[in-house]
């Protein structure tokens, strides 16, 4: 898949590659049923649309398209990474964070969350400490007792939360691009 990905750079602008490779295309580490289930169960999980769980980076694609692994095979060492398209979810996350942040709690990474707010995601790792944050404990249960289970393999998975579908498009195809750039 990767040499398909690496031609394809050359005739496909990226937003055509990210709905080859990224929305449309197999996946590399699971088979059809595991994916389904997978994002069934996260769905389940977050009362979201079964469409808005997407299952990205090198277990998808079988490789990182990240710079700092760029073309890097996905391996042992590897996360299962999981794109959340919600926008409720995802404004229910942000009031929350703004009155976290307006109660003068301690927030080390505050500024780092907001960053990637304005980018139109949420890193959980940047959200408030978990044992003061309801729904920070509520996600890194969810993903850490789902990677425990190694119903998916011995990996860690992990989410992200996007505000819509353009920001998800958005944030692939900035490392899309740069792959085209590198590929002349």
């Amino acid at each position: 898949m990767i040499e398909d990905f690496k031609a394809d750079l050359k005739v496909l602008n990226s937003l055509q590659i990210y709905r080859k490779y990224v929305l449309g295309g197999v996946c590399h580490l699971l088979d059809n049923h595991d994916l389904f289930e997978l994002r069934e169960v996260i769905c389940e999980q977050f009362q979201i649309e079964f469409n808005d769980v997407l299952m990205v980076g090198s277990g998808k694609l079988g490789f990182s398209i990240k710079p700092s692994r760029r073309f890097g095979l996905f391996n042992d060492d590897s996360d299962i990474d999981i794109a959340i398209v919600s926008t409720s979810l995802f404004e229910r996350v942000w009031q929350e964070a703004y009155l976290y942040k307006k109660s003068g709690a301690d927030w080390p990474s505050a500024g780092r969350f907001f960053k990637y707010l304005a980018d139109g995601w949420i890193r959980p790792d940047k959200l408030p400490p978990s044992n003061y944050f309801d729904f920070a404990a509520e996600w890194w249960t969810f993903f850490n007792e789902l990677t425990s289970s190694n119903r998916f393999g011995p990996y860690k998975i992990r989410g992200g939360l996007y505000h819509s579908h353009f920001f998800l498009q958005e944030y692939q195809t900035i490392c899309i691009d740069q792959c085209i750039q590198e590929a002349f």
